[in-house]
């Protein structure tokens, strides 16, 4: 006799239009003061869902997960609204925000208030087994740099620290030169890197027609550039580039774990 779908093991019935379940456990706890918190225990659980809804509120959240039970450290949080990973939540009056944090083999996870002035937030969590890191199109470039500088002078292009835990992806990255006079230069212009993998750099000679301009790099990243620290400055350092010479360097990337 074949086996039905309602006797067979593990099976769940599809949701359809107006079903309702009932769940008669409290969902949204009130956090109102320093260290305040709201926690689970995840028992197998892949991703821990956050809503943060306030009409008055100052202080900073935190996300935090554990193994032991006891020594906690900080996770960062994808942000529905702008689709960015981010290290704090800064509430300085009204919040309304949902965020996902991915906590596969931890024991419990936590929103903490780690800095508070006043007011009070209301915050809804549940978890759920399903793999948050499941995408059906890329992280958008959320995030970008650019530098310019005076003719003939020394320019690095700076993508600030993101936050605890948080690195770069960079999807990314032109450098160009002007130049409003010829230079006749035979030189080699070496443009270094920091908290980059291989400690990249790039050499580029650096004659230049008068009114022109050079690309010299214009790269995109199928697969992100991703930086080698986390929470660390990663820069792109460009020499002083000859008399009536111009750089122009800009970046696009996102913050990610």
């Amino acid at each position: 006799m074949g086996t039905t779908l309602y006797d067979a093991p593990h099976s769940v019935l599809d949701q359809v239009t107006d079903g309702e379940i009932t769940d008669p456990r409290p969902i949204v706890t009130t956090l109102a003061a320093a260290n305040a918190e709201s926690f689970i225990d995840l028992n197998g659980h892949a991703v821990a869902v956050f809503d943060l809804r306030t009409a008055a509120m100052s202080g900073t959240l935190v996300f935090e997960a554990t193994v032991d039970g006891t020594n906690y450290f900080a996770l960062p949080a994808f942000d529905q609204a702008i689709q960015q990973f981010i290290a704090s939540v800064v509430v300085t009056t009204t919040l309304a925000k949902t965020y996902f944090v991915g906590v596969s083999g931890f024991r419990r996870v936590r929103v903490r208030v780690s800095a508070y002035t006043s007011g009070n937030i209301a915050c809804a969590l549940r978890a759920s087994s399903s793999d948050f890191g499941i995408y059906s199109w890329p992280l958008p470039s959320t995030l970008a740099a650019t530098v310019t500088v005076a003719a003939n002078t020394a320019a690095t292009l700076t993508l600030p620290a993101g936050g605890v835990g948080l690195f770069h992806y960079i999807t990314r990255l032109e450098i160009r030169r002007t130049a409003t006079a010829a230079l006749a230069g035979t030189a080699t212009l070496f443009v270094t890197t920091t908290n980059l993998p291989g400690t990249r750099a790039y050499s580029f000679g650096n004659a230049m027609g008068a009114g022109g301009t050079q690309v010299d790099l214009d790269a995109d990243f199928q697969n992100p550039l991703k930086s080698s620290v986390a929470n660390t400055a990663t820069t792109i350092v460009m020499p002083a580039p000859g008399a009536a010479v111009l750089w122009r360097a800009n970046a696009y990337y996102y913050l990610g774990a």
